[in-house]
């Protein structure tokens, strides 16, 4: 499609600049508007003089700020592009040597873009995958939450019945509810065999394997410190774990609901396939990219992850690769990499290739970078052609 008017938006927290291209790039108009919906009926306004068909529409992604404007935009038909505000920028500085910055130029930028590159541009759509983003995103704001919690915990048992830890898994339902009751080596010597048991046996969930006996042994051994502000403290920490980890399962819940109306979870199984990818990583992994149809290769797809090499340059002569970009989707970043740890465990491939780099002199670091390369490499290729894995691809995919 050969589009006729070009309209760059940058928006910021309270309010968002306009330009507006002919195909020859001529300014037609610029305006600076409200993030309200005065400002969003006065862009509808200047918009609604062209034809849905001939405009394109494009705006950085900028978080959270660019989604209000986003969707009400596809609400009323337009046809709208998101870019990455790093492609933005590379254009600006292939184009211009100048310093200088302000919102009106950002979004001549944007609109310019946009005119030259919108044939390899990717229309935004209100799909679903869209819509549970959010979810995923909290959700893994729940798990940090009670991996720092758990660690506390964990720290503070240490000084009131350390023998505890070490002899069971004390984030059961049922050690939890009992240091409810009794968060420490004191205060569990002062309970009844037949207290403690009723309490192990009536919790729902994984049961321990540690009996009442075991446990009055262990208090009854224990060269625990006694603070009853620490107590405290700790029963404080237990109540909000368990209320997280309640929270954490009602999101899990409404996730797997909402995926049931998107067409990604063939693509979810083709990446459970891989040995070590689980069902919260590939769950997390094809939200935030929706469909790999949106990458032409998969350097594109490194490149909005953020695990595609940063390049220095001088001049012409030098062109050196150092650290990765870390430019992309941070939170892809994080799932690509628990899922490079995982294949690295469960993978008899990936972890030869992981032993091989590190063989090679790599650090820990670097070695795991590269599995998660090699997994990029290996998924794209799995999803491109809707196919399972299997450990021959696996050998295959170029290095």
């Amino acid at each position: 499609m050969m589009y006729q008017q070009f309209c760059g938006i940058d928006i910021s927290k309270d309010s968002f600049d306009i330009t507006l291209l002919n195909s020859n790039g001529e300014i037609k108009l610029q305006d600076k508007l409200l993030m309200n919906r005065d400002g969003f009926n006065t862009l509808l306004k200047y918009l609604s003089s062209y034809s849905k068909e001939n405009l394109l529409v494009a705006m950085e992604a900028t978080g959270i700020y660019h989604l209000p404007l986003l969707s009400f935009l596809l609400e009323n038909s337009f046809k709208c592009v998101v870019i990455n505000p790093i492609l933005i920028k590379s254009f600006i500085g292939s184009t211009t040597l100048r310093k200088t910055k302000n919102d009106k130029k950002d979004a001549t930028s944007i609109a310019l873009f946009s005119l030259k590159s919108y044939q390899s541009l990717h229309l935004a759509t209100t799909d679903a995958i869209e819509n549970i983003r959010p979810l995923i995103r909290e959700r893994e704001t729940l798990s940090k939450e009670i991996a720092r919690l758990k660690t506390e915990i964990k720290a503070i048992l240490t000084q009131l019945f350390p023998e505890l830890s070490k002899n069971t898994n004390i984030f059961t339902r049922s050690i939890l509810n009992l240091l409810l009751k009794a968060p420490s080596r004191k205060a569990i010597r002062n309970l009844k065999k037949q207290k403690i048991q009723k309490i192990l046996d009536n919790t729902s969930g994984n049961k321990v394997r540690i009996s009442a006996d075991e446990i009055l042994s262990l208090a009854k051994n224990s060269i625990a410190i006694s603070d009853k502000y620490l107590e405290k403290v700790l029963t404080s920490k237990i109540r909000r774990l368990i209320s997280i980890q309640d929270e954490l399962s009602f999101l899990d819940e409404e996730l797997q609901n909402s995926l049931e109306d998107t067409d990604i979870n063939n693509d979810i199984e083709i990446l459970q396939s891989i040995p070590g990818i689980g069902s919260v990583t590939s769950k997390n992994f094809m939200i935030e990219i929706s469909s790999v149809k949106k990458f032409n290769s998969v350097k594109q797809l490194c490149a909005f992850i953020g695990i595609d090499p940063s390049v220095k340059q001088s001049g012409t002569s030098i062109n050196y690769r150092g650290k990765i970009s870390k430019r992309g989707n941070a939170n892809l970043r994080r799932t690509i990499w628990q899922m490079a740890i995982g294949v690295i465990r469960s993978c008899d491939k990936f972890n030869a290739y992981f032993s091989k780099k590190r063989e090679e002199g790599k650090k820990f670091k670097q070695a795991v970078i590269a599995v998660a390369n090699k997994l990029l490499r290996t998924i794209f290729v799995l999803l491109k052609n809707k196919t399972k894995f299997n450990e021959n691809l696996a050998s295959g995919v170029s290095k």
